[in-house]
């Protein structure tokens, strides 16, 4: 707020020149730096040119009223938590409960008893700055708040990756198929809203919780025998069946957690995605046989992201697909396996899930040395 020397500064607005001598110099005794104004126009321009710490408005003024001015206050971003306090030679209940209606705290009346101006003034400057006191408080406290929350979550990612890491080691030898998936995945979604599709849902934070979640797509698989799992050949309908069930042990895994922590989002996508990551969008998918809409959305994203990545990665049965290939066979399964919306997405994206498929396919060099 606006100071001269340390002053507090008070601006007083009255279209009477005797009322506001007797109001300023009330002010100036009391150490105040007082601010007369003849109207409320310039009552306006001068709290615009330098914020008061309070101001004092005559109600009936012509062409911009106190009530009028106190209006204006409550609009401007600088001004709306500017304490007024209204001044009239009535004293009649109307005018206060206006005054208050307009946004004033308070109410003086004319003929001005030194000690009640002094008294109301310093009470509202001092409930002003308690105010003002108390919300920077709350901000700093929000501060501490959301960086602890930060350092929970960082936290608690750390060790769910650290789980999926440990999953994913037993099937893939690259080590890095979460993170390709996880990329492949916000890619999608980042360009799906960008492209309008699916927009209103795919929110910054329902991309981060994609990103994340993208992670625990196969987290089931820690149930699945290596016998199954790292068969070099083709898998018998018994042992294909053994396989599909990673996505219900998964889902099931973090539905546990999910009931005692019913709120999180995050495990409630983790689910989704677990479970119905490898339905198509023909209804033919499985383990539920879901069909179009009725597939999650998070699940739909991470299908494609997680079968480029298999296609064109090295698997023990097969060596890796071209990107071409990949690219055909993904596009050739639009309305079949994948969400038309997701294929248009990775139509728009495949020289970049190209790059990146070359560039992660290899673990990353130790810090601070050579790859």
């Amino acid at each position: 707020m606006s100071t001269l020397a340390g002053k507090t500064s008070i601006l007083v607005a009255d279209d009477d020149v005797q009322d506001l001598r007797i109001l300023a110099a009330i002010l100036e005794r009391a150490g105040y730096e007082a601010r007369p104004v003849p109207n409320g126009r310039l009552a306006v321009e001068a709290a615009v040119v330098a914020p008061p710490d309070l101001a004092l408005l005559d109600v009936r003024m012509p062409e911009m009223s106190g009530l009028d001015v106190c209006r204006w206050f409550r609009q401007d971003e600088r001004l709306r938590e500017l304490p007024v306090i209204f001044v009239s030679a009535l004293d009649a209940a109307g005018d206060k409960v206006e005054g208050f209606r307009a946004g004033g705290v308070d109410y003086v009346t004319k003929p001005f008893h030194e000690e009640e101006v002094l008294a109301r003034v310093r009470t509202h400057l001092r409930l002003h700055r308690l105010q003002r006191e108390l919300h920077e408080h709350n901000v700093r406290l929000e501060q501490r708040i959301l960086e602890q929350v930060k350092a929970v979550t960082a936290s608690q990612m750390s060790i769910i990756f650290a789980l999926a890491k440990l999953a994913e080691t037993r099937d893939d030898d690259t080590g890095r198929h979460i993170e390709r998936v996880q990329t492949f995945s916000r890619r999608l979604a980042e360009r799906m809203r960008e492209m309008g599709l699916q927009s209103a849902k795919l929110t910054d934070a329902y991309i981060e919780h994609l990103y994340q979640c993208a992670a625990l797509h196969d987290i089931g698989k820690v149930g699945t025998r290596d016998a199954v799992l790292l068969k070099p050949g083709k898998l018998t309908p018994e042992e294909f069946d053994e396989m599909k069930r990673h996505c219900a042990l998964g889902a099931e895994t973090l539905a546990a957690v999910l009931r005692r922590y019913p709120d999180n989002q995050f495990l409630r996508m983790g689910v989704d995605v677990a479970r119905s990551h490898h339905e198509r969008w023909d209804g033919t998918g499985y383990p539920d046989g879901l069909q179009g809409q009725a597939i999650p959305l998070a699940a739909r994203i991470v299908s494609l992201a997680d079968v480029y990545d298999a296609l064109s990665s090295a698997r023990c049965y097969r060596p890796a697909f071209p990107h071409p290939e990949a690219r055909r066979m993904i596009v050739e399964a639009e309305g079949r396996q994948f969400d038309p919306d997701v294929v248009a997405a990775f139509r728009a994206l495949e020289d970049d899930f190209r790059r990146t498929s070359l560039e992660m396919q290899s673990p990353p060099p130790p810090e601070g040395g050579l790859a």
